[in-house]
């Protein structure tokens, strides 16, 4: 198979996906775009390399990592994205419910924030994503029990701080001057 094919197949196949994985880091369509480019082209000008790699799935992924990592470093601030959800109009659904839906979500984010970075894409890989233990792992070149531990840890910070939220209605809001 030639390079190009190889390449189309693998790892162009896979372009989604690396979207969706870079649009959680930096949360921004375009930025998302742009890293998923950047990917796509590094992998390319890696193509020496496709022999040695076992899991060409995981190596995209820590690519695509390893850039949106870079880009939110070079940012003093990250601006929060507005509208993260994007949801089609279907029919039979009450707008009320979209729009606590949206809210929710909007929390959730924001909540996630305060994850390490490790916690974050454990959870995106695994809870988002539907990737193995073994998966994460290869990505994150760390060991299936760390997966395991970093998923329960960030679960269980999710819940608490959601159930918090919701049950309490505890929030900070910043107060104007």
């Amino acid at each position: 198979m030639s390079e190009e094919n190889y390449f189309k197949n693998i790892y162009l196949s896979q372009k989604s996906k690396l979207f969706r994985f870079g649009f959680f880091f930096l949360k921004d369509e375009e930025e998302a775009k742009d890293a998923t480019q950047e990917a796509l082209i590094k992998i390319w000008d890696k193509r020496a390399d496709w022999e040695s790699v076992e899991n060409p799935e995981a190596w995209g992924m820590q690519i695509v990592k390893n850039i949106c990592l870079d880009r939110l470093r070079k940012k003093k601030t990250v601006q929060k994205h507005q509208d993260s959800l994007k949801l089609e109009k279907t029919f039979g659904q009450d707008p009320g419910t979209i729009s606590l839906w949206q809210d929710q979500w909007k929390i959730m984010q924001e909540v996630m924030e305060q994850l390490s970075e490790k916690q974050k894409t454990v959870f995106i890989l695994r809870e988002v994503e539907g990737n193995s233990y073994q998966e994460i792992a290869e990505t994150l070149e760390i060991s299936e029990a760390q997966v395991k531990s970093d998923l329960f840890r960030s679960r269980k910070f999710l819940k608490a701080s959601m159930q918090k939220i919701n049950d309490h209605g505890i929030r900070k809001t910043r107060t104007m001057a």
